[in-house]
């Protein structure tokens, strides 16, 4: 019975351990081969309609679009994908938006990337330092 604990908990903690490993950004390899797909012409239009159906008052929003760049997202080691890593352009864009209020929050940043024709919204990952710019 005590051997059989003592596997378990040797078990337990090698599963642990293995699932607190540092995530591995991708190699100078997989970004050069890479494909980032082009930026669709109307790239603000989808980022507006985005936030059209998600805020309070989408008539009040303010947009500043930031410059684009080619780039990479990587999730968590956390998230379901296990820190998959999508390459695409990235669109920053500040929003200033009305809340339920009537007054306006301030400038907040959003992160979108555009991937094999699909926008996401990588707003969490840039928040953790995850979206990056390749050269």
């Amino acid at each position: 019975m005590m051997n059989k604990l003592a596997i378990i908990s040797v078990l337990s903690a090698s599963v642990f351990l293995s699932g607190c490993a540092t995530q591995q950004p991708p190699t100078q390899t997989q970004i050069a081969a890479a494909s980032y797909g082009e930026l669709p012409s109307n790239y603000q239009d989808q980022i507006k309609s985005h936030f059209s159906a998600t805020l309070k008052d989408p008539y009040s929003a303010q947009y500043t679009f930031l410059p684009t760049f080619k780039g990479y997202s990587q999730d968590g080691a956390w998230a379901p994908s296990g820190g998959k890593v999508m390459y695409g352009h990235v669109a920053p864009v500040l929003v200033n938006a009305k809340n339920s209020y009537g007054g306006y929050t301030g400038n907040q940043r959003h992160v979108f990337i555009f991937s094999g024709g699909v926008m996401y919204d990588t707003t969490a990952n840039d928040m953790f330092g995850r979206v990056k710019p390749v050269n």
